[in-house]
């Protein structure tokens, strides 16, 4: 098309020519016409989309910020568009299971299902992994994928603002005693649910006990508490792993409990020795056979089928009635009969609420430490801690050497926020939770993408969304 003035208004040609692309000095090509020649249309020469380079900054470096680091480095190979960085405030990789240290830590799913799909591990010494175990594992997989120089460690966020305006994430970071800001397009939470702070408890005076106070979440190595006195606050997944074992060693042991919850076999018992539910050793025979990648694949399969199954137990509506009662059922008829020498346990620690609204917690061993006779339960609130010992609503009053929290860790309008790990959003109603974790990356890698691709400013997810 070519415009004319003229006196009054533009007179307007259109050419119709045969057209072809046509190089021109610079690689641009231009499209021409034939017969026109002298009229080449004027094409801009830069994409529809621009695109951009943009900086990611993972914070965590266990399960989750690894993953997405390989994701990044060997399978999606996305250097040319995202520079990417992860921040840990520890001095190493592990994330959850570097720094959660206290007695009696272990997987709480079958450890073949409890690996990365990238990195199998044939060789576990156990059903359910030590935490130990499962640390040295991390360690292992990123020395052999080089995922660490990504990182820099020693170094925490201490704070995160968005600004709107410029389309970024401003960080304020400590590194080495110094404060530094640091800037990124898109940022990611991979710090987990169990590697926060642990949550201060507001027990009045708490902070007046004259005998160490130490929480599951930051564990003192040092501690002995061998023929030591002992209360265990809070019944989670760790309070119930370490009242198991420090009942071992304690010389006696409370543990303060503010509500019943549902305590079951090891999950997928039926692969367990003889279907009984308890941890167990792999043997030389097992661990050998496991080299086979297709024994390994096919073991990993039954119990990742198993672990799917139990997806039945969470549907809430008029088809799954008959499935949960039954379920209900086989879980008091089990923790009936493993208390059948302590009734008055049983009316204490069965819930009355359904199985799984609270998570399960296959707690191997704790229901028998209990009814140790050095071992006892409290169910009555606690009213205040002395310099001593611990008095609850009711009056009763007992003194102690030792005071253990299990009492959990520290937990709208996010935008270019993205978690990885058990939180918010996160797919773990069934299914293999590391598997999720790559699951996740992959979704939070394609909006990276066409962000850097698109030249895409921010991305948030719609309050109605949030709010239906």
């Amino acid at each position: 098309m070519v415009l004319f003035p003229s006196s009054h208004r533009y007179v307007c040609f259109i050419l119709v020519p045969v057209l072809k692309f046509k190089p021109d000095s610079l690689g641009v090509e231009k499209m021409c016409s034939l017969d026109y020649s002298p009229y080449c249309i004027p094409f801009n020469p830069n994409p529809l989309r621009s695109s951009r380079k943009i900086r990611i900054i993972c914070v965590g470096a266990g399960f989750a910020g690894l993953t997405l680091a390989y994701k990044i480095a060997h399978e999606q190979k996305l250097g040319d568009m995202i520079d990417f960085a992860v921040y840990e405030r520890q001095n190493d990789v592990g994330g959850t299971w570097l720094v959660n240290k206290y007695p009696g830590l272990t997987c709480d799913v079958p450890i073949h299902i409890y690996n990365l799909p990238w990195a199998p591990k044939h060789d576990w010494n156990r059903y359910m992994a030590s935490g130990h175990e499962i640390l040295q594992y991390i360690k292992d997989v990123n020395a052999r994928f080089k995922l660490d120089k990504h990182i820099t460690f020693d170094t925490e966020v201490l704070e995160a603002n968005w600004d709107g305006r410029e389309g970024k994430w401003k960080l304020k970071i400590k590194r080495g005693g110094e404060i530094l800001e640091e800037q990124c397009d898109v940022l990611i939470g991979a710090a987990g649910t169990q590697n926060s702070t642990p949550l201060k408890s507001t027990i009045p005076g708490l902070d007046t006990f004259r005998g160490p106070v130490v929480h599951t979440g930051a564990w003192d190595e040092s501690l002995d508490c061998n023929g030591k006195s002992i209360a265990v606050i809070g019944n989670g997944s760790s309070g119930i792993q370490a009242f198991g074992a420090l009942q071992k060693q304690s010389r006696n042991i409370t543990h303060y409990i503010r509500s019943a919850t549902w305590i079951s076999l090891n999950y997928m018992s039926q692969f367990t020795r003889n279907g009984d539910g308890k941890n167990f050793q792999y043997t030389d025979k097992e661990k050998e056979s496991f080299k086979n990648p297709a024994t390994l694949l096919a073991y990993r399969r039954s119990l990742e089928t198993a672990s799917n199954g139990i997806f039945k137990n969470l549907v809430f509506d008029e088809t799954s009635q008959d499935v949960k009662a039954k379920f209900r059922a086989g879980m008091e008829k089990v923790m009936k009969e493993r208390l059948k020498d302590s009734p008055e346990l049983a009316e204490k620690l069965i819930p009355t609420y359904q199985p799984w609204c609270r998570r399960l917690t296959p707690g191997d061993g704790y229901l028998e430490a209990l009814q140790e006779p050095n071992a006892r339960l409290v169910a009555d609130p606690i009213e205040a801690v002395t310099e001593t010992g611990i008095r609850t609503k009711n009056g009763d009053f007992t003194e102690y050497d030792v005071i253990v929290g299990a009492t959990g860790v520290c937990a709208p309008d996010m935008p270019n926020f993205f978690t990885i790990g058990c939180g918010p959003n996160f797919t773990i109603a069934n299914g293999p939770v590391l598997s999720a974790l790559g699951f996740v990356s992959d979704y939070i890698l394609r909006w990276a993408t066409k962000m850097a691709a698109e030249d895409i400013k921010s991305i948030c997810v719609k309050n109605e969304i949030i709010e239906a």
